[in-house]
């Protein structure tokens, strides 16, 4: 490995680059690794829903659990489902496993019909 007193300009330069790259991606990135890094030190899994605002909560878990069956073949309590209410969501839901998702919102089909 060479000294940093070693280097070209041209790799000074380039080393320089990378850095800032890499100081920017910390930046974005910081709390989403720190997330999936103690997920798979601790093997939980995070089970998260979000969903239009006008949604009966109890319709919503059930719905979602029958989604986290279906979709990733798990059975989930719950308590174990983290709710979130999203008024940008046009209507139905979002279910997430980790970083895995099923978009089952309006919002989906909007976008890709608007494109």
């Amino acid at each position: 490995m060479q000294k940093i007193e070693n280097l070209k300009q041209s790799e000074l330069e380039e080393l320089l680059k990378d850095l800032r790259v890499y100081n920017d991606l910390i930046k974005k990135v910081w709390k989403r690794w720190k997330k999936i890094f103690d997920h798979i030190f601790n093997w939980v899994n995070e089970y998260t829903v979000e969903y239009y605002w006008d949604i009966d909560s109890s319709y919503v878990l059930t719905e979602a659990k029958g989604i986290y069956k279906k979709m990733f073949d798990i059975e989930v309590s719950d308590t174990d489902i983290k709710l979130i209410k999203n008024e940008k969501i046009k209507w139905g839901m979002k279910v997430y496993l980790n970083d895995n998702l099923v978009d089952l919102s309006f919002l989906k089909f909007y976008n890709l019909l608007n494109k």
